[in-house]
């Protein structure tokens, strides 16, 4: 290949002509010029791709936020939940202890008729 006074190399040992070579030349300068293009428009540069990162960071923080937000929420219902059973149980532990106390004097009432009934009849 030679470099002609024009910047562009010529295929005159591969048996083309001036015209030719110039041509192909041509044609392969513009493919790689498109290419070219086509690279650059996918590129970013260094401060694009800080913006975009500190973006995604920005937004990973905030689902973060969310996450913890709901979990303590969530956490706060089960509590409250927890708390309300809690007092359910002790209501109804309160109701069997006064059942059970019921129960107790009712016998002990029936018991002590019944004492008393005996010791009337034995007389």
């Amino acid at each position: 290949m030679e470099k002609n006074g024009k910047n562009r190399f010529c295929f005159l040992t591969l048996g083309f002509t001036t015209q030719q070579a110039e041509i192909i030349v041509s044609a392969l300068v513009k493919i790689t010029e498109a290419n070219l293009d086509i690279v650059y428009k996918d590129m970013v540069n260094k401060m694009q791709q800080e913006i975009t990162l500190q973006q995604i960071m920005s937004q990973i923080a905030n689902v973060k936020k969310d996450m913890i937000i709901l979990e303590k929420s969530g956490f706060s219902a089960l509590r409250a939940e927890n708390e309300k059973i809690k007092l359910e149980l002790l209501q109804l532990k309160q109701q069997v202890m006064d059942e059970m106390m019921k129960v107790r004097t009712d016998t002990k009432l029936n018991f002590n008729l019944e004492k008393s009934r005996v010791k009337e009849l034995r007389r």
